[in-house]
């Protein structure tokens, strides 16, 4: 971020601006005492500690074998107070009771512990609060309190935000499964299992007094709230294989049945100021007197599935698959609630047929060709079929009441039409395998919310519209490039993709997502001829370097050289809405990854690398569509206090920038054509702004990553032999430590949604930096 001098000499500017252009006499305010602050050091480690055991233990005879693992992880975040810790234990049992009947059981149970720090909620993001502050106030007063928001600062103190705030998670999961394998004749196999997982999660945040927020309505002193879920799987598979001549055939068939449950309850005090506690050292909701509902709910869903499978391979020559499952789930109405997805393969070992020519570099070679239907329910919620009742609206003369949602009865599932074709090939001597294979996908009854005429007493409901194409191609290729005491082996997989909406609704070709996280401007749009990750938005086409070439309605509205110059998609001489496109998508055209293994003697090493190329990212933390961010350049200002000639008095302070804005901003023509003049809010009309939602903030995503660099040194067994070991490994490792990127966050791989339709999806508002580890360990074998 910005230092004093770079901070004060960008908003002087950015005042200055305004006085030319407006004709005023505005003052920059600067305060007598200055304490030069790095914030981001105030709320950071200067290194993390991460350390890691585990201890295996396995054993049995031809009856009985079992194995357990017991291991602790604990790992301190990068930012101050923030951390994880977790103990997990494994258990494996196998036990023959005769020649025909075997009991299988699995169990596995956590405890975890996360030390988290406010990272969501808009005011009180320590990152977002840490970049933005000024740089010339410290954390803390002469007297050793804290320097507060609407005081001192402009946003709340990061040192106060994690040292006054405790938020503690409490997850203990379990998972037990249980299986039998049953073989009553030979060929003939019956696997019944049952399978219960278990997740209890203990949230309680509380706040001191110390905490500026402490006296604000609606933030309780203490906030606890747990979180109980569950999930039962019962499975039946039935099992037969056997051969005749040539022919090796199987078939199985079976029976799938899931429930899933899930509640929530909370609970929260009043703030300290209407006498909740009189101490935050009674830490419990219960000993305050004015105690409020936190987030309650409740959710489900069960699947239910039947499947079975047809397997023959002839010779080894001719190989065939064929499938057929129906899956219900509960999400959908009872008229619609299963769908049929059959598939096949069918892969001809050409290497095998007697004319094949021999003695060629070939040892196999094998084609392949597939087709499938496969289903989705995960553009729907759990009750999307149902017609629930709820409270709010205005229904009741005006007043809030009980509503009625709108049901989407008719709705099916999502289904998915691929077909495959690829080749397998091995060469001298299995040194080198290869594969390959192209792939074109047909998505039809695309689950979306739709908007609907508000006279039906709705403005959207969820639909079955649209298609949506995907093809690519998959390489894979490995192969061992030296042999000998120097090993070396190294294989590389590439993936290229590329998908397009097909059609919406029939109607539109084009559905503008709502608006995304934190700023709730557009990011995004479903655009019929595009990839469904598609960017909407102005294009930036550089910046003004002379008021002659400003259009002059955008003159009127006090654009002046220095601004930020948007394609005029619909050529009108204006900037407005009409005037976004599609400038991008967030999926990359190209991934993939490279792992090298080496080894000679007793020491080895390995490297794992992964790309991206063709992607694209929205960096909304410079200030993307808000007022706020680390390129606002005099946008973002708070009225509050400064010292003064000996005295606090009124000013307004600027928000901080980070260091590359204050010294590549316009300065006149030629200076800089990416990044616009400092301004003050008010500076335009009309809706213009340098910080509308525009590829300025849109970059390249592409990036080559050197995950992880691990060399070892296994110790002599000659050595560990006398102290009755039978094999120990000692070993260094790298992670995350290489990120090749033009990208100026943190990680180009970011993105604030997890889901291609979301309306945040490939945005960066600025999280937590994924941690570079060194890490040194140990293994030992008994």
């Amino acid at each position: 971020m910005a230092n004093v001098s770079e901070y004060t000499r960008t908003m002087q500017t950015a005042v200055d601006n305004w006085n030319v252009q407006q004709k005023d006499t505005k003052q920059f305010f600067i305060p007598d005492q200055i304490t030069e602050t790095d914030w981001m050091k105030e709320i950071q480690r200067s290194m993390a500690q991460t350390t890691t055991a585990s201890v295996n233990l396995s054993g049995g005879n031809d009856k009985t074998s079992f194995f357990t693992s017991l291991g602790f992880n604990d790992q301190e975040g990068i930012i101050r107070t923030s951390g994880f810790q977790q103990t997990n234990l494994r258990a494996k049992f196998t036990h023959k009771l005769n020649s025909w009947f075997k009991i299988n059981l699995n169990l596995t149970g956590s405890y975890s512990k996360f030390d988290l720090v406010e990272d969501s909620d808009l005011s009180l993001k320590v990152i977002r609060t840490a970049r933005e502050e000024q740089p010339w106030v410290g954390a803390y007063r002469e007297d050793g309190t804290y320097t507060t928001m609407s005081t001192e600062l402009c946003r709340h103190n990061p040192a106060m935000i994690l040292n006054e705030e405790k938020w503690t998670v409490h997850k203990k999961q379990g998972v037990a499964a249980l299986s039998f394998d049953i073989t009553p004749v030979k060929g003939l196999k019956y696997t019944p299992s049952f399978s219960v997982y278990g997740i209890l999660d203990e949230e309680k945040k509380t706040i001191t007094e110390q905490n500026d927020y402490a006296e604000r309505a609606g933030w309780g002193a203490i906030r606890e709230q747990k979180n109980v879920s569950y999930r039962y799987i019962i499975d039946n598979v039935l099992s037969y294989e056997n051969s005749w001549d040539k022919l090796m055939y199987s078939a199985m068939i079976g029976h799938s049945y899931e429930e899933y449950k899930y509640e929530t309850f909370g609970a929260y005090s009043d703030n300290y100021s209407n006498g909740a506690f009189p101490s935050s050292n009674f830490g419990l909701i219960n000993s305050g007197s004015n105690i409020y509902a936190g987030s309650i709910g409740y959710n489900a869903y069960g699947i239910e599935s039947y499947f079975g499978r047809i397997a023959l391979n002839w010779d080894n020559r001719y190989i065939l698959n064929a499938t057929v499952r129906r899956d219900g789930s509960s999400r959908f109405s009872k008229d619609q609630r299963y769908g049929t997805f059959p598939s096949a393969s069918f892969a001809w070992r050409i290497i095998n047929e007697p004319f094949f020519p021999k003695g060629t570099p070939l040892n196999d070679l094998k084609l392949r060709v597939s087709w499938g239907n496969t289903g989705s329910m995960d553009g729907i919620s759990n009750w999307a079929a149902m017609s629930l009742v709820t409270s709010g609206g205005s229904s009741y003369n005006g007043a809030a009441g009980f509503k009625i949602g709108a049901d989407a009865a008719n709705l099916i599932w999502e289904k998915a039409n691929q077909i495959n074709v690829g080749i397998n090939a091995e060469l001298f001597d299995g040194r080198i395998t290869f594969a390959l294979d192209g792939y074109y996908q047909k998505t039809t009854g695309l689950l979306y919310n739709t908007s609907t005429l508000s006279t039906t007493g709705y403005t959207s409901r969820t639909s079955n519209v649209g298609s949506l194409e995907n093809k690519g191609l998959e390489v894979m290729l490995s192969g061992q490039i030296l042999k000998g005491s120097f090993k070396w082996d190294m294989n590389t997989n590439l993936t290229y993709t590329k998908n397009k909406l097909l059609s919406l609704d029939g109607v539109l070709d084009m559905k503008i997502n709502n608006g995304g996280a934190n700023t709730g401007k557009v990011m995004h749009a479903l655009i019929v001829g595009q990839p469904v990750s598609a960017f909407y938005m102005l294009r930036q086409d550089g910046i003004y370097q002379t008021d002659s070439e400003i259009p002059i309605k955008l003159y009127d509205k006090g654009v002046r050289a220095g601004d930020c110059k948007y394609f005029d998609y619909d050529g009108d001489g204006d900037i407005s809405d009409a005037d976004r496109m599609y400038v991008g998508k967030v999926t990359p055209d190209v991934y993939g990854g490279i792992t090298s293994n080496m080894s000679w003697k007793n020491f080895d090493l390995s490297i794992f690398c992964q790309y991206a190329i063709g992607g694209k990212i929205l960096s909304a933390w410079k200030g993307c569509g808000g007022t706020e961010g680390t390129e606002h350049l005099g946008i973002a200002s708070a009225n509050i206090k400064g010292y003064k000639n000996g005295a606090w008095v009124d000013s307004q302070q600027f928000y901080n920038i980070s260091k590359y804005a204050a010294n590549h901003y316009w300065r006149g023509e030629g200076t800089s054509n990416t990044v616009p003049r400092p301004t003050l809010a008010g500076t335009f009309s009309g809706g213009f702004g340098n910080n509308l939602v525009s590829t300025r903030y849109l970059e390249d995503a592409s990036y080559f990553k050197i995950k992880t660099i691990t060399l070892g040194y296994n110790i002599p067994k000659n050595l560990l032999s006398k102290i009755h070991v039978t094999g120990a490994r000692v070993f260094v490792s790298l992670d995350n430590f290489f990120t090749f990127t033009k990208y100026s966050g943190y990680d180009p791989e970011f993105s604030y949604d997890s889901s291609p339709t979301g309306d945040s999806y490939g945005a960066d508002f600025g999280e937590q930096a994924t941690l570079k580890s060194f890490i040194i360990g140990a293994s030992i074998n008994f």
